[in-house]
């Protein structure tokens, strides 16, 4: 059964019943389930699910100002709406609003980084080059776990940032990085029923045209 924060519909009576059962949860939950609700009405893509998903998500920034456990995730969920509408522009100001929240408040990290910089590349905001170049080599360079899929993503847009910038002999390396990311069969995690969380199933065709990955 269908947790009642988790509906891939939403009817009226999906609607009463959602919001029935949040007024009767602990207030101190009730970010949370906003959020993840509004997760799962991102995943359909549908153009009017996500319209419902941006209603739930403001009202966490609106009645719940002061959680900041949620408020990074919320700014990215936000974004990834807009990028899905295509509206870059709002995309990215979202993002940049995840980041920034971050840096005061760095106990929840997002992928904020990763839609942010490939949303930059997309948008061919050029002007915004030299910042997601900064941020992706700090990101590379953390001494961090990460999966074959977010290595994926950073070395593809480095590719591209260095092909635009001339150093043809860099991107060639981000290229085969992000090339052998991509074809990588597992992770690093040392639990093996978890060895193939974090693989790229399904590449993103435009980003792997500008890098030349047909």
């Amino acid at each position: 059964m269908t947790d009642w924060y988790r509906r891939k519909t939403w009817t009226k009576t999906d609607e009463e019943e959602y919001f029935a059962k949040l007024g009767r949860a602990r207030k101190d939950g009730r970010a949370q389930y906003l959020r993840v609700q509004a997760i799962e009405l991102i995943e359909t893509h549908d153009k009017n699910l996500l319209s419902v998903a941006e209603t739930l998500l403001n009202k966490i920034l609106t009645d719940y100002p002061d959680n900041r456990i949620e408020k990074s995730q919320t700014y990215n969920s936000l974004g990834e709406i807009y990028k899905l509408r295509e509206d870059y522009e709002t995309a990215i100001d979202y993002f940049q609003k995840s980041l920034d929240f971050e840096k005061e408040f760095p106990n929840v990290i997002t992928t904020a980084y990763l839609n942010f910089s490939e949303t930059v590349v997309r948008a061919e905001k050029t002007e915004l080059y030299d910042k997601v170049e900064n941020l992706l080599t700090e990101k590379i360079n953390e001494d961090t776990l990460k999966f074959p899929v977010q290595n994926y993503i950073m070395y593809s847009v480095m590719t591209v940032i260095s092909e635009y910038k001339g150093d043809l002999e860099q991107s060639k390396i981000y290229a085969d990085l992000a090339e052998n990311n991509a074809t990588i069969q597992t992770n690093s995690l040392w639990n093996p029923h978890k060895k193939k969380f974090g693989i790229v199933k399904d590449r993103i065709k435009w980003l792997d045209k500008l890098v030349g990955r047909k």
